[in-house]
């Protein structure tokens, strides 16, 4: 039991902490593009670099965030219909939908992106979106994390739901 709850801690720091860490991304995207904008139409010299610069920070933000989304069970969800079923109905619902399909899903997404990302580096693929032609490996590497980060996480809560279902306390 106790090393369960340590394991649990441990998944739900490292979601923590990913997450405000790739939070100050935002501020680096902000400043790509503000010195962009006054490149472009104050000097008439915008980048080359911008554009991907800017997908892959934002989309890397994306994946290594969806963690701490999880972590704190702000991701989208259809309450409407569940909110109305008693405590343990809803346990039941997450475990389930845990298990058969959150895991499934989340583990095969994450496996396709670590395939993508071993592959990118074995090719030395280079975005194509502008003539910067930037290695992609990063990228890919961020996605293949956060996917993984997302999967970790859930698999987490649902045993923390599974947890609570059969104990009726949390771990």
């Amino acid at each position: 039991m106790r090393l369960l709850s340590k394991a649990l801690k441990g998944v739900d720091w490292v979601s923590e902490y990913t997450g405000q860490a790739v939070s100050w991304v935002t501020v680096i995207m902000i400043l790509v593009v503000t010195y962009n904008v006054f490149l472009r139409y104050f000097l008439n010299r915008p980048t080359v670099w911008s554009f991907d610069m800017n997908y892959m920070l934002g989309g890397g933000m994306i994946a290594l965030g969806m963690g701490f989304i999880m972590k704190h069970r702000e991701n989208v969800r259809i309450d409407v219909i569940s909110s109305r079923f008693s405590q343990k109905t809803q346990l039941w619902i997450e475990v389930m939908f845990g298990l058969l399909l959150f895991t499934p899903v989340f583990f095969f997404i994450s496996r396709v992106y670590w395939l993508d990302f071993i592959n990118a580096v074995i090719i030395g693929e280079k975005s194509m979106q502008s003539c910067w032609y930037p290695p992609l490996w990063p990228f890919k590497l961020a996605l293949a994390a956060g996917f993984t980060l997302v999967l970790i996480q859930g698999i987490a809560n649902t045993i923390r739901d599974l947890f609570q279902l059969v104990t009726g306390r949390t771990p």
